[in-house]
């Protein structure tokens, strides 16, 4: 801490004349107790060279009789470095007893002056006491120092202990949460599959024409940027004279326009009526898929807690990536939505679980440019099948997915807290974060051997996930 020079000018004429003696000069090995606790001490020592540690112990814990952990190791006080003074307050006290054990942690060398050194210059400067009020002023300082900021470092350890007593109990709550969200989710997942089949059946004996819309619909895995999707409509309702929501059905079977030579005039003219159908299926689809992402958003948590999954050969990477885009359609159509996806092998994994980080990421992309009301917001997604060549983190071929978006970058300090539970950056509103998000993600990318590469510079943030085809240490 710094002192003002009229403390500072007295306090160098102190050291210059009280602790230059060469016979009171003594080296101190690391490792050595220069005073221990209980002990009388008459000295006041300043330390020349190297740093000192001071240790206080309990004797036991209060009201238990049981000796406290302190008692064997002890707790750190503080530590006096060069122009540091030791036993100040037990010298001046006339106490003479040493509150701590002052331990070198290296080699060190210190200077004395005991009860037997005389006042110099006492005419001048007055008697010893009156001479080290500069030292004593000093200490106080310093003990001051040391106060504020075991203060502070015990409130913010109190905080840290109530966030991780928080995500303890929500530990302790998430298998019984999960029970119940499976159960919810697995009545809504079986009803789904049941109104499902049962329509279909009754739409196929009544109606041929019906039941293929409904059956396209409830089948239809495509997916259209919202602004590629208006644009098509609006084709459709001007050249075919359809209304918009009949247009917007055709819109997801004829995706390029063509509706007349890709279905025939016949089936457009039967969907202008009956249109509805297709979206009956459509929405059973959304169900089914929603019921299933629910489910592996509950694995999801389980991972987190160090639970397993099982991973299936076979499970298409873009298949994964359109079902996350359509869960999150509400929020893309705000965005320019931009896909290069690259004809990519299967892969061995979770679908959910590729869902649920496609999802994860991209929501994260979409609420950074919400809140920086970024002009323009635009979300690409790619693939890429590569090889390892050359490389050591993945030794065999693999999966690379990279998200990016033109938000705000993620700034270098806190690119690798984002990946640690609890940690978020949204604080307002109703779409406030747990901090789960990205955690989860590293989890499930770590359980599948794979790897994840973040870049945000010069506005444009992309995550690349990289995951093998298959999983040579056979983890499930």
């Amino acid at each position: 801490m710094a002192l003002p020079d009229h403390i500072m000018r007295p306090l160098k004429r102190v050291n210059r004349v009280y602790f230059t003696d060469p016979d009171r000069i003594l080296a101190i090995p690391a490792g050595e107790i220069l005073v221990r606790q209980g002990e009388e001490c008459h000295r006041v020592y300043l330390v020349l060279r190297g740093t000192f540690v001071a240790y206080r112990r309990t004797e036991n814990l209060e009201g238990s009789g049981l000796p406290a952990e302190s008692h064997v190791r002890g707790h750190e006080v503080f530590r006096a470095e060069p122009r540091s003074y030791v036993c100040v307050q037990a010298f001046f006290s006339r106490s003479f007893l040493s509150s701590y054990y002052i331990v070198a942690i290296e080699d060190a060398e210190v200077a004395y002056i005991d009860d037997t050194t005389p006042a110099v210059d006492a005419e001048q400067y007055g008697t010893l006491e009156q001479q080290f009020i500069p030292v004593l002023v000093h200490e106080l300082a310093a003990r001051n120092s040391r106060i504020f900021t075991q203060v502070s470092e015990k409130e913010e350890a109190v905080r840290l202990l109530q966030r991780a007593e928080m995500a303890a109990t929500l530990g302790q709550l998430s298998a019984g949460i999960a029970h119940e969200l499976n159960n919810a989710v697995g009545v809504i997942s079986r009803r789904t599959d049941f109104v499902a089949a049962n329509l279909s059946e009754y739409l196929a004996k009544e109606d041929k024409k019906n039941a293929d819309l409904f059956t396209r619909g409830y089948e239809d895995d495509s997916f259209l940027a919202a602004n590629e999707l208006r644009g098509v409509v609006r084709q459709y309702e001007r050249e075919l004279g359809l209304p918009q929501d009949a247009a917007r059905v055709l819109a997801h079977l004829a995706p390029q326009g063509n509706a007349r030579e890709l279905l025939g005039a016949s089936f457009v003219k039967h969907l202008q009526r009956n249109f509805r159908f297709w979206e009956l299926g459509h929405d059973l689809r959304d169900l089914r898929m929603a019921a299933k992402h629910a489910s592996g958003i509950v694995r999801a948590v389980k991972l987190l807690g160090g639970g397993s999954t099982l991973h299936e050969p076979g499970v298409d990477v873009i298949q994964s990536l359109h079902d996350a885009m359509s869960l999150l359609t509400n929020k893309l159509k705000h965005v320019s939505l931009q896909l290069d996806l690259r004809p990519v092998p299967t892969i061995t994994a979770d679908i959910t679980e590729l869902v649920q980080i496609w999802t994860n990421i991209m929501n994260n992309a979409y609420d950074a440019m919400t809140d920086a009301q970024t002009p323009d917001p635009l979300i690409r997604v790619e693939t890429a099948h590569l090889h390892a060549d050359g490389m050591q983190v993945l030794p065999t071929e693999y999966v690379a997915v990279t998200i990016s978006n033109n938000g705000p970058d993620i700034p270098a300090a806190i690119r690798e807290k984002i990946f640690q539970p609890s940690f978020t950056t949204k604080k307002k509103g109703l779409d406030f974060g747990l901090g789960l998000g990205l955690s989860i993600v590293r989890r499930i990318v770590d359980s599948y051997n794979g790897t994840i590469e973040l870049h945000s510079s010069q506005g444009l943030t992309s995550f690349t996930i990289n995951l093998p085809t298959t999983q040579i240490h056979g983890k499930d």
